[in-house]
């Protein structure tokens, strides 16, 4: 197996399709991100200590650092391929892997929705949209960008929410009272902002936030303020990328079917969820957003749950691992049959009428055995088990019509 790793979380990316891909019982080559080459020596380490103590060849799993080669070289000489990472790079990574006929596995980027009806449990449904949009300062494949709420508690909610977000703290691990940290990646800075502007630019509202912050004791530090965006149109940049940052962005809906729709309109599909207490309403909407998961009156709780398949839809990727599928994804899927009860003398065993040469009864043999697994009335059926029956007893039908 050969692993291709991101670096938002340097760790948890590598152990998860590791473990997998282990218990599958393959060796593994991992490649990280050269932004996170930092963790590659500790990694090594860190596993090669654990496949000893419990009696493996430490070489079962080995690290690399590197650039695309690095990469590219990996796909060529891997019997398949999970990669976690942006659905640009992964579009490479099928390409590359498509010229040696390796398997894939893609988990890509995400736009994830939160539907919020007028009858959920509020206070719990605002805790848990803040740690979904604002963990890892928004820096998650499946971090909750949108936010799809129903009219009647959409200017409360916008309230609440940009209130709550306005007061964010950020700064740094070595400062005491800080709520977020800073973007990993220059460029990412400049990504988001200009997401903002274009949105700003087309009628867009920033509620708060929309800018970097400038740590007063770190000046080159890459803070964003996080931030809360509504107004929200087709025709905005922001509606159909990733943002991958600290931005929540708000729409309000009227009907069911106004919010499913909403939820759909991406080329994203990996991660969702529903806020209601309606529970019957709460399955019927979740089966209905288009996505590789949805939690009702949760965020992430699926990806907790390790016997449940991971990974999403559309330009979010395809095939999974976690679960029972992501083990079998990790193997070669062979079917073998046996002759078990071979020694009472019971075989497998071509029946007389169909052994070769051929003979005359033999069509008409096969012929009425189409007629009686593929016939739709019942007579037709029956008519085929006797016509079945006189060709193994060996009657000539045309012979007998004749006579």
């Amino acid at each position: 197996m050969g692993l291709i790793v991101p670096w938002n979380y340097p760790f948890h990316n590598v152990i998860s399709p590791l473990v997998s891909a282990i218990m599958a019982g393959n060796g593994c080559v991992i490649k990280v991100s050269e932004c996170a080459g930092w963790a590659t020596e500790w990694l090594q380490a860190l596993v090669s200590k654990v496949l000893e103590l419990h009696g493996v060849d430490k070489d079962l799993v080995t690290f690399l650092d590197g650039y695309a080669e690095a990469g590219e070289a990996l796909v060529e000489s891997a019997d398949k391929i999970t990669f976690i990472g942006s659905p640009a790079v992964g579009k490479l990574v099928m390409q590359h892997a498509s010229k040696t006929l390796t398997p894939v596995v893609l988990e890509l980027g995400g736009k994830d929705a939160a539907i919020v009806f007028d009858d959920c449990e509020y206070d719990n449904m605002i805790k848990v949209t803040m740690r979904g949009g604002l963990q890892n300062c928004g820096q998650n494949c499946t971090g909750m960008e949108r936010m799809v709420v129903q009219e009647g508690i959409y200017d409360r909610l916008v309230k609440d929410v940009s209130t709550l977000v306005g007061n964010i703290r950020l700064g740094t691990p070595f400062e005491k009272d800080v709520d977020l940290g800073a973007i990993t990646m220059k460029g990412q800075m400049k990504h988001v902002q200009s997401l903002l502007d274009d949105a700003v630019s087309k009628g867009a509202k920033i509620q708060c936030g929309g800018k970097q912050f400038h740590h007063p004791k770190y000046p080159q530090g890459q803070f964003f303020e996080p931030t809360v965006i509504t107004d929200i149109k087709p025709n905005m940049r922001i509606h159909t990328e990733e943002v991958f940052g600290p931005v929540f962005l708000i729409y309000k809906f009227k009907t069911e079917s106004d919010a499913i729709k909403l939820a759909n309109c991406t080329d994203f599909g990996l991660g969702s969820s529903v806020f209601t207490l309606d529970y019957a309403k709460a399955e019927r909407v979740a089966k209905q957003v288009n996505a590789g998961s949805c939690n009702v009156n949760g965020w992430g709780f699926n990806y907790l749950c390790q016997s449940l398949p991971f990974g999403g839809i559309k330009h979010s990727g395809f095939d999974r691992f976690g679960g029972v599928e992501g083990l079998r994804g990790n193997c070669h899927v062979k079917a073998m049959t046996t002759d078990k009860l071979g020694h009472l003398g019971i075989r497998a065993q071509v029946p007389p009428i169909l052994h070769f040469p051929i003979k005359k009864q033999s069509v008409a043999f096969q012929a009425a055995l189409i007629e009686i697994l593929y016939s739709v009335s019942m007579w037709e059926k029956c008519v085929g088990v006797v016509k079945l029956v006189k060709a193994f007893a060996g009657v000539d039908e045309g012979k007998a019509k004749k006579e």
